[in-house]
């Protein structure tokens, strides 16, 4: 069959749709860590450090999905995703524009290239790695912050030092190593050694049909790896672009035959089901699909089924306690409330004992409060009683936010009620440390 639309066409696009994917994810909140602020944003979700479980099985999902990705499709993320290969593949693609425009040959390879080309191909690929490096570090810092620091030239020595040298790194990439990266330190090429199995997707010289091949070489030649495709289909430099099937194609279309190169689920076999075209040839990727639509439904449930509420408070240990002018005892209290919920709430704070016989009252600015979505308050609070149903010492009470709307939504923390011992005025208002 004569294919009519070249791989590096649809591979042009797809890496489009993902830089434009990579671009846009940290300003919409869809993947981040924000290291200043300790929370990992996820589909719009706040999670804070003390979710640390759902943060692990986020990770975890990304990670599987990338093994999955890798098991059924091989080293298709490199050739068609990867930001480092984009960036290169861009560089390449500007050199050979700047060396037209300048009415020059393109240098070969080992060559040091006109000095003017070098120039001009430096400072274009600056720009460009500084805007990647800007969109990295926008994965852990919020990129709409650094927009404004850097509008006001207020920008942090550190995330300032950190984007520098991302891009200095980023521009020697492009303009030096290029795709030795990719054969000698990646990281993805490693672990598809031992992810794929075989019935894996790969780019395939069909060897039955050796006899057809007019040993052009168009399919090295136009190999950004360098390597010669019909030696093997499991040679790990190979990143699945399908640029030597589009160059096998141009050749042997002319003469009415389809190209002797093609994508392959392991070393062929008829694949007339779609499913198996998509790769799912086998019970273990369908077992392997069912986990991971599994995993994924219960990772969102988990989630967006957790309380959207934090709360938190710690005695003042300086003064244990104070007395009120009505002969009441007062604890002061440092709490810490978070609403992580997308909608503004308004909550109700109450204190009571845990079996709930007895309610104390809370005395602070105002109650209820609200708190903005994402709104996290530290707020100084105190619990007044007559204490006559309390023992001398420590007394365990219950605080409470309840939002005014919804009962349902409600966090609740533990803290202390310290009266005074036998003698009433031992350790009342008296700093512990004198």
């Amino acid at each position: 069959m004569i294919r009519l639309t070249p791989y590096r066409s649809e591979r042009r696009l797809v890496q489009l749709v993902s830089t434009l994917i990579f671009a846009v994810m940290p300003f919409l909140n869809l993947l981040r860590m924000d290291i200043p602020t300790l929370k990992f944003y996820f589909l719009n979700t706040i999670l804070w450090v003390d979710e640390f479980f759902l943060v692990f099985l986020v990770f975890m999902m990304a990670i599987w999905i990338i093994i999955i990705i890798s098991m059924v499709y091989g080293r298709v993320w490199s050739g068609w995703m990867c930001p480092q290969m984009i960036l290169n593949e861009v560089s390449i693609w500007l050199e050979m524009r700047i060396y037209r425009l300048l009415g020059r040959k393109p240098r070969q390879s080992g060559e040091s290239g006109h000095p003017a080309a070098w120039i001009i191909l430096t400072a274009v690929c600056f720009v460009i790695s500084l805007g990647f490096a800007f969109l990295l570090v926008g994965y852990f810092v919020d990129p709409y912050r650094m927009i404004a620091d850097i509008l006001k030239w207020n920008l942090t020595p550190v995330t300032g030092g950190i984007i520098l040298a991302l891009t200095l790194i980023f521009t020697l990439d492009s303009l030096i190593f290029r795709v030795k990266f990719c054969t000698k330190a990646c990281p993805y090429a490693m672990m598809q050694l031992v992810i794929t199995d075989s019935k894996s997707q790969v780019v395939r010289y069909i060897k039955e049909r050796d006899h057809e091949c007019v040993h052009c070489d168009a399919c090295v030649r136009v190999c950004i790896m360098g390597i010669d495709i019909r030696k093997s289909a499991y040679q790990t430099e190979c990143t699945h672009c399908g640029d030597c099937i589009d160059a096998c194609n141009a050749v042997l279309n002319r003469q009415g035959k389809p190209g002797l190169i093609e994508f392959s689920y392991g070393e062929g076999g008829v694949r007339d089901k779609w499913y198996q075209k998509i790769g799912f040839v086998d019970a273990k990727r369908w077992i392997i699909l069912g986990i991971t639509i599994a995993f994924a439904i219960t990772l969102v449930v988990m989630i967006h089924l957790r309380q959207p509420l934090s709360l938190s408070a710690s005695g003042d240990r300086s003064t244990l306690y104070r007395p009120a002018t009505n002969g009441d005892f007062i604890n002061d209290y440092s709490m810490r409330i978070s609403n992580r919920d997308l909608e503004t709430i308004e909550f109700l704070i109450r204190c009571e004992t845990p079996d709930g016989a007895y309610a104390l009252d809370v005395i602070m600015d105002e109650n209820p409060i609200t708190l903005l979505s994402r709104e996290e308050n530290l707020l100084k609070i105190s619990i007044q009683t007559d204490g006559q149903w309390m023992h001398p010492g420590p007394n365990p009470l219950v605080l409470s936010a309840e939002n005014t709307d919804n009962p349902d939504v409600k966090a609740v923390t533990d803290i202390v009620f310290f009266m005074p011992e036998e003698d009433p005025l031992a350790g009342m208002g008296v700093n512990i440390g004198q």
